[in-house]
């Protein structure tokens, strides 16, 4: 494939899946508390996305298999098979059901400010009404398995939020030299530490491991290993954009603090006038969206690959996508708080990272007769195991 299109590959809905109210929630957080200075972390955390999504992409490529299926393939003992996959179950099914919680929720916000702000506010609409249309139409749409369809929805919201909280940030005439500084001088206190591990597990998420090398797997012949590095390194690129764009907003916003979203677009009112929640509110809406439309998507192909040989994998899959889509409506009907949850979720996320790099090591574990190139990305994923065991440990510990 040497024609590139902005939606045609595979890391596009990477991007969609990473940008959503938690990836909001955390850099609007960062940027009210510590304004300008963990940009870089989103630099560093896109090119670690970059480089692990490359990775997985690759392996899928060549081998023509999901991550499931080639962990498995590597176990030779059956006990440890059967545990592998219970546990990866476990933490798909539950993990992207409250993921989806949060992604319902952050698209119900966005969606309900806009309808207030719009000609529709005369209109009653409940917000049980809201959360259940919202969630038919992802339902519909991920049950229709065409991924051309998804990747052309995911590709729009992707532009959509880029456009949206970019011109956010222009807006709030960042200081130039100090954003520079932001994003290439690291600031390391212990006050950051966690915040710093949110950043990097909202950008730097295990489920879209899975999900990337799925993808691959289904479109093996028009795919190549050049097409897949130029793909994913732009596709992030745009979430990366986006992430730095919200930092540089909230930072620029003068918020003391930030107890939802939504405050970021009360706080532009100057910015954009009387109008300035539909700017935000149409970005909310997109990253929700586009997260509730992918968490549903990977816990199906998690399951389809784990019960590869099952005659009825093709309904188990459609199970697990109802399961995690129907369980994340409950959690946002029950009317729980987002943003504590959406934080901690991060964090929790980002201390996973030492799994995520030993279990893409595991995969990379060189041979004697392979490349060179092969045996520095092993050492390249042993380092980053090293340090998010660090970052990890501090964390929890001091």
């Amino acid at each position: 494939m040497n024609k590139f299109s902005f939606t045609s590959g595979p890391a596009i809905v990477i991007t969609a899946a990473f940008i959503g109210p938690g990836s909001l929630t955390i850099c609007a957080f960062a940027g009210v508390e510590f304004g300008y200075e963990l940009l870089w972390a989103v630099l560093f955390s896109c090119l670690i996305t970059i480089f692990f999504q490359n990775t997985v992409a690759t392996l899928s490529f060549k081998s023509g298999k999901g991550l499931v299926e080639l962990f498995n393939h590597k176990l030779n003992n059956s006990i440890l098979r059967y545990s592998f996959t219970a546990i990866v179950l476990t933490a798909i099914f539950f993990g992207n059901a409250a993921y989806e919680a949060g992604n319902i929720s952050g698209a119900f916000m966005g969606l309900k400010k806009i309808i207030e702000l719009s000609s529709f506010n005369s209109v009653e609409i409940t917000s049980s009404f809201l959360l259940c249309f919202i969630t038919i139409i992802i339902m519909i749409i991920v049950l229709r398995e065409d991924n051309k369809l998804i990747k052309n929805i995911l590709g729009v919201t992707v532009l959509v939020m880029s456009i949206s909280f970019l011109i956010a940030s222009v807006l709030t005439k960042p200081n130039i030299y100090e954003v520079l500084n932001g994003f290439f001088i690291p600031r390391w206190r212990p006050d950051i530490w966690k915040t710093i591990i949110a950043v990097l597990g909202t950008t730097i998420v295990p489920y879209n491991l899975f999900l990337h090398a799925a993808l691959v797997k289904q479109d093996l012949s028009c795919l190549s290993t050049s097409y897949l590095k130029r793909d994913t390194f732009i596709a992030v690129s745009f979430g990366g954009i986006i992430s730095s764009s919200i930092i540089i907003a909230a930072a620029g916003a003068n918020i003391n603090q930030i107890g939802s979203i939504n405050d970021l677009g009360d706080a532009l009112n100057n910015l954009y006038g009387a109008n300035s929640h539909i700017f935000i509110s149409i970005g909310i809406f997109a990253a929700g969206i586009s997260s509730a439309i992918t968490a549903p998507i990977a816990a199906g192909y998690v399951v389809e690959e784990s019960f590869i040989n099952h005659r009825n994998k093709k309904i188990y899959k459609k199970i697990a996508i109802n399961f995690v889509i129907i369980l994340g409506l409950l959690f946002a009907i029950s009317g729980y708080k987002p943003i504590e949850l959406i934080r901690i979720a991060q964090v929790a996320n980002g201390l996973l990272l030492p799994g995520v790099a030993l279990f893409i090591s595991v995969l990379c574990f060189p041979k004697k007769e392979d490349l060179l190139i092969k045996k520095i990305r092993f050492l390249c994923l042993f380092i980053l195991f090293i340090f998010f065991t660090f970052l990890a440990f501090k964390v929890l510990f001091l």
